[in-house]
């Protein structure tokens, strides 16, 4: 991951006390690419697994980025929400679980957008996505700050908090956030952050392999 300038580089780290300034480094090369822009390249010719491929409950096939996907990689999914699976299963080439037990295989890539900030044990998700022993993870999730202006608002006359959120969210992250819960619950190296999508963050991380032992 690129280095974060030590120098100040905002008007915030004379405000406060310097335990408390957390600096990220984040891209934004990404600004303005779709989904697919992104993911499409990511993914092509790997052994993909996609986590949270239902997009439950608004589960839409005409909009499903996991059928899009299906043609460019040998792709598997993965969803707790098995609803869909029947209607999904006859357009895919690729198996859909509904359980981690049942993933054996291993893969290239797995693509986590836009659910962890719907899991409720965050550690335990990461020790489930840690298992399967992939070579890369690429996360994505609502992005506090990219949807500062268009997602929050205080009426202070009616004394109302609204927020526009997907109703299973369970918080916001950040760079910092996100990248705090990766060095905590995981092994893995990050190999860089973007602002994606107009509204999200995508970090991307690789497994650490242990260095070979040389015989003497």
């Amino acid at each position: 991951m690129k280095k974060v300038p030590q120098t100040p580089v905002s008007a915030l780290e004379h405000a406060h006390a310097p335990y408390f300034v957390q600096k990220t480094w984040v891209g934004e090369d990404l600004v303005g690419k779709s989904r697919m822009e992104v993911f499409g390249p990511m993914c092509e010719g790997k052994r993909v697994l996609h986590v949270g491929c239902v997009d439950w409950p608004i589960t839409d096939l005409n909009q499903s980025l996991h059928l899009r996907l299906d043609p460019l990689c040998q792709l598997d999914g993965f969803d707790i929400n098995h609803e869909a699976f029947s209607s999904m299963q006859p357009h895919l080439r690729g198996r859909l679980f509904s359980d981690w037990s049942q993933v054996k295989d291993q893969y290239d890539l797995v693509l986590v957008p836009e659910v962890l900030e719907h899991v409720p044990d965050v550690e335990g998700f990461f020790r489930h996505l840690d298992a399967l022993g992939a070579d890369q993870y690429a996360i994505t999730v609502p992005d506090a700050y990219s949807c500062f202006r268009r997602h929050f608002d205080y009426s202070s006359g009616a004394q109302t908090f609204v927020e526009v959120v997907h109703p299973d969210h369970n918080c916001w992250y950040t760079p910092y956030t996100l990248s705090n819960v990766l060095r905590k619950f995981t092994p893995w190296a990050v190999e860089g952050m973007w602002f994606f999508n107009r509204m999200s963050l995508l970090v991307v991380a690789n497994r650490v392999k242990a260095a070979a032992s040389s015989e003497t």
